[in-house]
């Protein structure tokens, strides 16, 4: 099974509440490249999951503009989720390609404990930085990090 985790792009601060934050048009122009990557290399998921906050919401519309799929609003998915917490989740998945929109630090998180089954969180997850994790099952040391891709040079590997 493959799973890209994408972390919404650069989002305004001006709310009263993180739920509430847009993306700025930086933000958009990130997440459209990102989705022009995508699309260019032919990735295509199986289902869409996506954190209920407003950026990651606006950021999944902007991915999803090719594929027209259900988008699953997760609460499960919010910066501060707890890996176990989306290791359990994901356990009810049953396809084989899932696309995943959410924020840092569970992003940055989950791959270092998937990876290298480190909970440190160094991967530097940026707006609308993209991994690719493949694994049989998603649990502690588990995964293989297939890539890593940040804006605006998505080409580059930044494993």
């Amino acid at each position: 099974m493959e799973i890209l985790l994408i972390r919404h792009g650069s989002a305004s601060w001006d709310t009263k509440t993180d739920i509430e934050r847009e993306l700025t048009e930086v933000g958009q122009q990130e997440v459209n490249v990102a989705a022009d990557w995508i699309s260019a290399s032919g990735w295509k998921p199986d289902e869409l999951w996506v954190s209920p906050y407003r950026r990651a919401v606006q950021t999944a519309a902007i991915l999803n503009r090719d594929w027209q799929l259900r988008p699953r609003l997760k609460s499960s998915l919010t910066p501060d989720t707890p890996q176990s917490e989306l290791e359990t989740m994901l356990a009810t998945f049953r396809g084989e390609r899932l696309l995943l929109v959410s924020h840092n630090p569970l992003l940055s998180n989950v791959i270092a404990h998937w990876h290298d089954g480190d909970n440190k969180s160094y991967w530097g997850m940026q707006p609308a930085s993209m991994a690719l994790v493949s694994a049989e099952v998603f649990s502690q040391g588990c995964g293989t990090l297939e890539w890593l891709r940040h804006y605006p040079n998505y080409d580059h590997n930044g494993r």
